[in-house]
This record gives structure tokens, C-alpha cells and sequence, in this order.
């Protein structure tokens, strides 16, 4: 009943090619770290089937193949994570879905909402993101207590929070830490993915339902669309302005997300 959601993707070097990477390398800690960066500056968050289309969201691979390697869309996390985790299998990791709680912004404790990454690369654990509209790392964490990792000139952190739980933070440009997940590593069926996608792409109290949102990294910044605002962010100076018309919107689309909708 489910084994399209356990399927093998159908063509990596088209997916790899898809994030600008010519052919697979030895599945090492190096080449991880270039899966994710390559992932967050080529394949768009976006949640527009959602929010604009109210299309269903399918976590089958062959359907999640066809929207984000062949016909070039972007997703949100339960979509872009759980292809990525499949891909990451397929060229020889040992990877899995894990359960996240986003705790960025928020001072109680949110329901889990979030589908993370988790891979194993020579007996380590490593928290890998590609379908965060937010502050993702720009490579593999590993996860370690009190552990501090190094993504592209932005520190993140690992903490212990109990014998299930851990902490993911970030350092911020003022210095000040900052709790982006709450994560766990136990590995996920993808079964167990249906019922908070179901949630988040249909519910009228969803974020996802209620206004766009898009976020695509670049290697000065980012870009983001959050509703009607859209802001570029470069060499850590950020310039808004608002999309007024849906013309304006397609042209800013397909300009700096890549989107031919």
C-alpha cells in the first residue's frame, strides 16, 4: 500500500545534475556537505501547490522526483527531506528521517512539524536540513554533546537534552545563541510522515496554508518571499520590497527562484 513512499529514486545522476553536481562521489563527510549546500542553493522551499494551487502534497519518491528533478519545483520539508533521504540512501549513506519540533521564535513548546534529516558517515551521526524556509546549516552537523560545527562561517550547535532529544542552535551575527530545532535520532518510517503532512498542507490553522513562503540560499545570502514581502539578502545586507501583482510575482518566481510556474 505505501511502497511508493520506500521507492528508489529513478535516475540519480538526473537529481545530481538537478543540484549542479556532475556525478555521485565516495559517500564521505565532504561530499555530504556538498549535497546539502548544493541542495539549498538550487532547489527552492516553497510551499505554492499549498498555499496557491491547493493541490495535495504526494510524499511518494516517484511523485516527488517528477515535481523537484524533472519538472524543477521546490517543496517544504516533508517533500524536499524525504527525497534528499532517499537520494542520500541511493548513493550509499546510511540516512533516515527524524522528527523535529522548530523552536526558532517561539518561547513555548510547539508541536513536531518538521521533518529533518539524519545520516551516518564512518560510525558519526550527522543532522542534515535541505527543507527549512529559515536558517538552515549549510552542511552536515554532527551530533555530538556540546559539540560545535562550522557551516560556511556560521557556527552551530548540538546539545543533549535528554536520552531522546537534542538541540539544535545557531550563533547569530550579534553572538547571542539561538534555538532553531529540537530534534530526535531515532530513524522514522515514512509512513509515520502522512498524517502531519495531511495537517500542515490542508489544515486552516497551518502556516503553510495561509500565505507564501519561499527561500532559496545563494552564496552571498538568500532569497525569501514571506506572503506579499520579498527580500534579498546579500553579503549580510538585507533589501525588501513588496510583490503587488501576480505578474510581478511569476517574474520574481522564476528570476531568483528559478520557478517557471
Amino acid at each position: 500500500m505505501y511502497e511508493e513512499l520506500y521507492a528508489h529514486i529513478p535516475e540519480p545522476e538526473a537529481y545530481l545534475e538537478r543540484l549542479g553536481i556532475p556525478a555521485p562521489l565516495k559517500p564521505n563527510r565532504e561530499f555530504l556537505d556538498r549535497l546539502v549546500y548544493a541542495h539549498q542553493c538550487a532547489v527552492p522551499f516553497e510551499n505554492l501547490d499549498i498555499c496557491d494551487y491547493h493541490m495535495p502534497v504526494s510524499l511518494a519518491i516517484p511523485a516527488l522526483y517528477d515535481k523537484i528533478v524533472l519538472r524543477k519545483r521546490g517543496g517544504y520539508c516533508f517533500e524536499l527531506n524525504g527525497l534528499f533521504t532517499q537520494l542520500l540512501k541511493d548513493l550509499g549513506y546510511r540516512a533516515w528521517s527524524c522528527m523535529c519540533r522548530i523552536v526558532r521564535g517561539r518561547d513555548y513548546l510547539p508541536p513536531i512539524m518538521h521533518r529533518g534529516v539524519v545520516a551516518e558517515v564512518e560510525g558519526e551521526l550527522y543532522y542534515c536540513d535541505v527543507g527549512f524556509g529559515g536558517p538552515a546549516p549549510s552542511g552536515a552537523v554532527k551530533i555530538s554533546e556540546g559539540g560545535t560545527t562550522e557551516c560556511r562561517g556560521e557556527l552551530f550547535h548540538t546539545v543533549r537534552l535528554d536520552d531522546i532529544w537534542w538541540a539544535l542552535d545557531r550563533t547569530t551575527s550579534d553572538g547571542s545563541i539561538e534555538h532553531v530545532f529540537r530534534f530526535y535520532t531515532m530513524p522514522q518510517e515514512n509512513v509515520d510522515f502522512i498524517a502531519l503532512n495531511n495537517y500542515c498542507s490542508t489544515s486552516p490553522d497551518s502556516n503553510f496554508t495561509k500565505r507564501r513562503s519561499m527561500n532559496l540560499k545563494t552564496p552571498e545570502g538568500n532569497y525569501n518571499l514571506m506572503g506579499s514581502l520579498f527580500t534579498e539578502v546579500k553579503n549580510g545586507k538585507a533589501a525588501a520590497r513588496n510583490v503587488g501583482t501576480q505578474t510581478e510575482f511569476l517574474q520574481i518566481a522564476e528570476q531568483y527562484f528559478h520557478l517557471k510556474l
